[in-house]
């Protein structure tokens, strides 16, 4: 197939390659790389990040009246909107449904839907501009959160404890987020898992559940462990839920990421998305359980029906973890190298060690998930060793900067 590739999440790229299939890649200049260009694309076009989309669509017009594409396809959310207006323009096939992305990107939308299925929420309020969000915040009651409707990436959420604490919280949330508007919702106490699937037809696989470990102030996201270490019983709990779910928003023919707490009550969601899971989560489904979601996601994409290819019982050989380095500080501070990568790489557990950061850029404030700067995944015997073991590599990692004064 000629298969039309908008965005990125380049693995699922390659295993497109893999399967023989002919790939062009569309992608915005923010998110576009230098090795692009020697990548599996037959063509690499890069649009301005403020291109519209018809500007997309006229593109890909061009190049399908040279030679058709069979399909277009793409593997994170920000691109969807595109994707369906080619598929639409050019009259070829894609698995993204936008009314789906929709429902759960939409924060405020995603617990309308929740509460009209009678599944387990938590309180929460949508609210736009700043004295509607304080209405909704003494409404709810502290402790709470309040997060952008429709962002990712941890940008912008916020917890309040404490009525001082208030006006800090709207600053990092922002006046741009406030005036479009903000879910405030009770803080969620508990232990934070995401449980990653794949829906065909109306049918859902749990392939694995994910522990998650996040900052308790930024939630910035500082590790995670497959499987997650739950009992029998916690994990029937969680994956009948989650199933739950997805039947009552209508998930098909896609993979999902649905990110939950486990609180004294029972499991209660958080987030979800229609993709795979970021933060090298399908790395570690990979180690674990040898399901290798890129592929499955991949074929997926353009139509192939990937029950078949799924274990009938999709069993953990190992434990695999991820913890990430997350260097904070001014941006008079830059990256002049980091040590002990080496020797990071040669430890007989450590799978794969990943720099977030070149030389050169600033140190960053870590506020949100881009600002960390490294990564290191390890395997275990257990999900406790895995843990350790992924933790302790990370912190054998020396970030070295250099100091500039601030210019005037």
């Amino acid at each position: 197939m000629r298969v039309l590739v908008i965005g990125t999440n380049r693995v699922c790229h390659e295993r497109l390659r893999d399967q023989g299939h002919e790939i062009v890649l569309f992608v915005p200049r923010a998110r576009a790389r230098r090795e692009d260009v020697t990548g599996p694309y037959e063509h690499v076009v890069i649009l301005d990040d403020e291109a519209g989309t018809d500007l997309w669509a006229d593109m890909a017009e061009v190049l399908h009246r040279r030679i058709p594409f069979d399909a277009v396809a793409a593997y994170n959310e920000h691109t969807y909107p595109v994707v369906h207006a080619v598929s639409e323009r050019l009259g070829i096939t894609t698995t993204v449904d936008l009314d789906l992305f929709g429902r759960v990107l939409d924060k405020a939308r995603m617990r309308e839907i929740l509460d009209k299925h009678a599944i387990p929420s938590c309180r929460h309020a949508f609210a736009r501009g700043r004295h509607a969000v304080l209405e909704a915040i003494e409404r709810i009651g502290l402790p709470c959160i309040v997060k952008p409707v429709d962002a990712e990436a941890s940008v912008g959420v916020s917890r309040i404890d404490t009525e001082e604490r208030i006006e800090a919280a709207l600053r990092r949330v922002g006046p741009h987020h406030i005036a479009r508007g903000v879910v405030v919702e009770e803080f969620l106490d508990g232990e934070e898992y995401s449980v990653e699937a794949l829906s065909t037809g109306g049918r859902h696989r749990i392939v694995a559940v994910t522990r998650k470990f996040t900052d308790g102030e930024t939630f910035v996201s500082r590790g995670h462990v497959v499987p997650a270490p739950l009992d029998p019983e916690e994990h029937e709990a969680v994956t009948s839920y989650v199933t739950r779910v997805l039947d009552a928003f209508g998930f098909h023919d896609c993979p999902s990421h649905t990110e939950v707490m486990m609180t004294g009550r029972g499991p209660r969601i958080i987030e979800m998305h229609n993709r795979i899971g970021g933060d090298a989560i399908m790395d570690l489904v990979h180690l674990s359980t040898g399901v290798d979601m890129y592929d499955m996601v991949a074929r997926q994409s353009i139509g192939e029906d990937v029950s078949v290819l799924l274990p009938d019982e999709i069993v953990h050989g190992h434990s695999a973890a991820a913890w990430y380095a997350a260097p904070s500080g001014p941006p008079t501070h830059s990256l002049l190298h980091v040590e002990g990568i080496e020797e990071v790489r040669a430890l007989p557990h450590v799978r794969a060690v990943t720099l977030l950061r070149e030389p050169g850029s600033p140190q960053p404030t870590v506020r949100h998930n881009f600002d960390r700067s490294g990564r290191v995944l390890a395997v275990g015997d257990s999900p406790r060793q895995a843990l350790s073991l992924a933790r302790e590599a990370t912190s054998m990692l020396r970030f070295v900067y250099s100091w500039s004064a601030p210019k005037d």
